[in-house]
C-alpha cells in the first residue's frame, strides 16, 4: 500500500478531524488559535492517495519560551475508521516527533483520550496529572522526553 504523509496540509487534516472528532465522536468543531499559528505543523496521511489520518504538533503555548526550552505539544491525532488497524497512528506520531526534534524539541506532551492512553504508553509516554472530562470524554495528560 502506498502511504505518504504531507506536512503543513491543514485542509486534509481538517477534513479528517471533522469526520472523526465531530461526526464520529460528537465533539464540537474544534478549530482553535493553534491551528492558525505559523509554527504549528499539520500532518495528513494518505493511503493510496486517499485521506487516512492526521495529527499536529507545535511549540507548547503554555511555555512562553517553548522553542528555547524544547517543549512541544502533540495532538489532534485521528485515523479514519476504514484505515484503523493499519499502524497509521504510530506512523503519524513518529513523524510528528521526528519533525519536532528537527525543530529543537526535547520533550512532548499531549492530552489523550483515556481510551487511547495505552497506545501512547507503548510509544514511551507517561501519564501525569488527574483524569479530566473534556466535553464528554475522559482525557489524561501524557509526556515524553525525546
Amino acid at each position: 500500500m502506498a502511504v505518504r504523509i504531507e506536512c503543513d496540509d491543514f485542509e486534509g487534516a481538517r477534513l479528517v478531524r471533522e469526520r472523526v472528532f465531530v461526526e464520529e465522536q460528537g465533539f464540537e468543531y474544534e478549530f482553535d488559535e493553534t491551528d492558525a499559528d505559523p509554527s504549528t505543523i499539520h500532518l495528513t496521511l494518505y493511503a493510496e492517495d486517499r485521506l487516512a489520518g492526521c495529527a499536529r504538533t507545535f511549540p507548547d503555548p503554555d511555555d512562553p519560551d517553548a522553542k528555547a526550552n524544547g517543549r512541544w505539544v502533540f495532538g489532534r491525532l485521528a485515523v479514519l475508521p476504514e484505515a484503523r488497524r493499519s499502524g497509521f497512528g504510530a506512523l503519524l506520531l513518529a513523524e510528528a516527533e521526528r519533525i519536532a526534534r528537527e525543530r529543537g524539541a526535547v520533550a512532548m506532551r499531549l492530552h489523550a483520550q483515556c481510551r487511547a492512553a495505552s497506545f501512547y504508553e507503548r510509544a514511551g509516554y507517561e501519564q501525569y496529572g488527574p483524569v479530566e472530562l473534556d466535553e464528554h470524554v475522559e482525557h489524561v495528560w501524557m509526556r515524553k522526553r525525546l
